[in-house]
């Protein structure tokens, strides 16, 4: 049904996608899916981790092992994706996030261990994304692909609004072990329609990474560290600070999930927008002007205090963040079409590097954490965030000229 609603709803006016739309609907099914799971867990897991009794410093060598194994299984999922496909590995990759969810739940009895979650999360991730990025760039149409961007970013964005709410009511009511079993079969159910089409890449393929040349890419890869890097402190830090020093009762799961819900809420008109925008070549403008309104809201966290502040800046990081982050998408999706038959090995190569780097930030957060207080330690996370939501900008992406 939702893949008859989403191929009703573009057909029309994306008359020139007919031919492979049931493939585009695939991932828009599989990513709504995903996006609902993840807006149930995704966001309480540091939560979920602190309020278990681990320190700040814990959360911090958890995140350093999640990126620790990825800068090898970025690189197995890319030969998997070549093997076997896209849609396999993704199949993969959520199996993977399947096992992590429950592993989740048996950390608190002491019958599983916190950072071998972290290297199971960090392979599901590793599976799932180089999958997507494989898969959506080869399928997204050159010339609107920033409204297909756009229509994913929206379906994430619906799944992330409704997902933090019923997480928050099952964490509060029942325990935030049942969110875990609750996502685990959410992303079951967005396997299924993934198999009604061929892989959309040609299979058994081989990856030759001496082929790729570093010089021409090479602000390709600089500005994927900093967007990376940037993303991955937002999403964990934010949560970490608000249980930490903001939400201290006991309902934290239900208010952090209603006011992650309204943030989403807000931001999937924005995610539509910025779509078409992208689309009339001032996508480049428009990642700009949000990477840095988004550096500014990195600096006013510190000093957030109550539940309107932090609903103010989930609003409008939430709007800010779907404005530089589809246009850069759209900028790395058309680079990787101008390495007809690198495709993989150019994507891998970046998350690899990002993985990389990102192991590296978080790994120094957790030694500097050992050293200064927990509010020092989050004002200086945010201020490396701030400053990477700028460097966004060293990108030099065709797609963004203009």
């Amino acid at each position: 049904m939702l893949k008859l609603f989403i191929h009703n709803v573009l057909k029309k006016r994306h008359f020139w996608r007919h031919a492979d739309f049931d493939e585009l609907s695939e991932v828009y099914i599989a990513m709504a899916f995903r996006g609902f799971a993840l807006g149930m867990i995704g966001i309480f897991v540091p939560v979920y981790i602190l309020k278990l009794g681990f320190g700040l410093s814990s959360l911090l060598l958890f995140f350093t092992c999640y990126f620790a194994i990825r800068i090898f299984t970025d690189f197995i999922a890319a030969y998997f994706t070549a093997r076997y496909g896209p849609k396999h590995t993704l199949l993969m990759g959520y199996v993977f996030q399947i096992c992590a969810a429950g592993s989740f739940t048996l950390i608190e009895s002491g019958q599983f261990s916190l950072y071998l979650s972290a290297l199971i999360w960090g392979a599901a991730a590793s599976f799932t994304f180089i999958a997507l990025h494989v898969d959506f760039s080869k399928i997204k149409h050159s010339d609107h692909g920033g409204k297909e961007l756009g229509f994913l970013n929206v379906l994430e964005r619906a799944g992330g609004m409704i997902g933090p709410i019923i997480g928050g009511v099952l964490a509060t009511f029942f325990g935030a072990q049942v969110l875990f079993f609750v996502a685990a079969i959410v992303l079951f159910l967005g396997l299924i329609p993934l198999f009604s089409t061929v892989e959309p890449v040609k299979v058994n393929q081989k990856l030759h990474y001496k082929k790729l040349k570093l010089k021409p890419i090479k602000h390709d890869i600089i500005s994927s560290v900093f967007y990376y890097v940037e993303n991955t402190l937002c999403v964990v830090l934010w949560p970490a600070f608000l249980t930490l020093f903001v939400f201290l009762d006991d309902n934290i799961y239900g208010t952090i999930g209603a006011l992650a819900s309204v943030g989403f809420m807000v931001s999937i008109a924005s995610a539509y927008a910025a779509g078409k925008i992208v689309d009339t070549k001032k996508g480049g403008a428009l990642l700009r002007f949000a990477s840095l309104g988004n550096a500014v809201i990195y600096l006013i966290r510190p000093f957030v205090q109550n539940v309107v502040g932090v609903l103010g800046i989930n609003i409008i990081n939430d709007s800010l963040t779907v404005g530089y982050r589809i246009p850069f998408t759209k900028g790395l999706y058309d680079a990787a079409d101008q390495h007809p038959g690198l495709r993989i090995v150019y994507l891998s190569s970046i998350e690899g590097i990002g993985s990389l780097t990102k192991g590296i930030v978080w790994f120094q957060l957790y030694v500097l954490s050992l050293f200064i207080t927990n509010y020092q330690l989050l004002v200086v996370g945010f201020i490396v965030a701030a400053i990477c939501s700028v460097m966004i900008n060293t990108q030099r992406f065709t797609a963004l000229k203009g």
